[in-house]
Formats: C-alpha cells, structure tokens, sequence
C-alpha cells in the first residue's frame, strides 16, 4: 500500500492532536510530516516539507487558509478543509469537488474522506488544488462554473449550459446539451442549495432543472416542462401549484 504523506494546518492545537490521533489510528497508510497552528510556519513547511495532502482549517484569524494558497505558486499537494464554518468559501470548495470535513470531526468522515484520495487518478496531487486557487476568488458569490471529476482529469462546466442535474441515489448526474453528461457524488440537494439563486428550480424530488433551458411549458394535471434537450420533466403534484406561481416571476406567460 502506498504511504500518504500528511500534514495538519490549524490554529487550535487540541484540533491538530484530534486529527492526527484519528489518522495514525485508524489510516494506517498515513503519515503525518508536519502539523502548523499558523499560516507562516504552515507556508514555510509546505514550500520545505512536501506532501501529498493537507488537511487545513479554513479560518486562522487573522488570515484564511485560502491566502496561504494564493502564496503558494504551483501547489503539488491535495487540500482538504477541516471547517466548522458553512460560508462562501465552503460553497465554493463543494462546487469545485474539493473534500470536506465538518467540526467537530467524526471519524467515519475522515475514514471516507482519505479512502477517496487513495482511490484519486494515480495520485496525481495538486490538481484540482490548483483549479481551486486559480478560480476561487473570481467565484465567491458570484460563481459562474463547477469543476467536476473526469477519467483524464477535471472538466470546468459553465453552469448556464447546464440543461439539469437528475438524483442517483446519492449521487447525482448533470446533463448538459448533445447527451453530454456526468456523474458526481454530490447530492441534488447539495446542488439545489448551491443553485437556487442560479435560475435552477427544483420541479421534482428527482430534478433540479434550468430556467434558461425550458422550451414549453405543460399545464394541467400531468404538468411537466419540456427542455432544451428534447427532455419532458413532470411537475411534482406537491410543488405544481408553488410552481407555476415561481415561474411567471421569470418567465412571461
């Protein structure tokens, strides 16, 4: 098995001694380099002390951990946040397929969390971390784009060519036009909190759709709209009447 080189960033020291408790017991695979409770000891070990992955708190006031990244030229190394904070920046690490960990931490979570990165291309680190600095401070609030998973690597997805976003269980699949699509762990409910004030509407337990690709409305009992792609979506019977309230803010009709 291949050795996965850590490291911890957080300003608490009892969080770190947490975290590397739980690693070095229950992730045998895993060694942990060095730990930092600050943002100038952690920047002088990363560019010193390589490793596969960091596990770092988002919040070390006075700075964001996401400073320390923008100082870090080509970064070679995973990132996942250990957070306590649902803000933008978390919004932003979600759409960008970054992994998570909320406060307090629960071991099944960091469990589930390094078992993804063992099974990550090849071990290819700094990938994705790399996509998250270079978009995340054009994304915020006003994010444009998601990032998702692909065999050769990451596609950057427009969200406005987002046809739909269908639920797989717990996984979710987004489909865009010419039947081109993808298959995501994230939740639809995931999506629809981070979408809603993106035009997307969620018309079924089972879909979450895109105003900007309707092309017909249904109306009557068996209601249902009909998309861009050729696609006929029904109107749950729960949210039809909500439903064609929402819309005419939208759409003319």
């Amino acid at each position: 098995m291949k050795t996965i080189k850590a490291a911890i960033v957080d300003d608490q020291v009892a969080n770190i001694f947490v975290l590397k408790t739980i690693l070095e017991n229950e992730c045998k695979d895993v060694i942990i380099e060095w730990t930092a409770d600050n943002i100038t000891d952690a920047k002088t070990n990363i560019l010193t002390k390589p490793v596969n992955v960091i596990f770092m708190d988002i919040e070390m006031p006075p700075y964001s951990s996401l400073q320390l990244l923008e100082d870090i030229p080509k970064p070679d190394f995973d990132v996942i946040f250990v957070t306590a904070h649902q803000e933008y920046a978390l919004k932003a690490i979600k759409m960008a397929a970054f992994d998570y960990i909320l406060k307090p931490i629960k071991v099944e979570d960091i469990i589930k969390v390094v078992d993804k990165l063992r099974k990550s291309k090849e071990n290819k680190y700094g990938e994705i971390t790399s996509l998250i600095k270079d978009h995340v401070n054009s994304m915020k609030e006003n994010f444009s784009k998601i990032i998702v998973n692909v065999n050769d690597g990451y596609d950057v997805v427009d969200i406005n060519n987002i046809v739909l976003i269908e639920a797989l269980d717990s996984y979710s699949k987004i489909v865009l036009p010419g039947n081109t699509t993808y298959v995501t762990s994230r939740s639809l409910k995931e999506f629809e909190d981070l979408l809603l004030d993106k035009g997307f509407y969620r018309i079924h337990k089972s879909y979450l759709i895109n105003f900007q690709h309707i092309n017909k409305i249904l109306k009557g009992v068996s209601a249902a709209v009909i998309l861009s792609n050729g696609m006929t979506i029904p109107v749950s019977a729960r949210k039809r009447e909500q439903f064609f309230k929402d819309i005419k803010k939208v759409i003319s009709f």
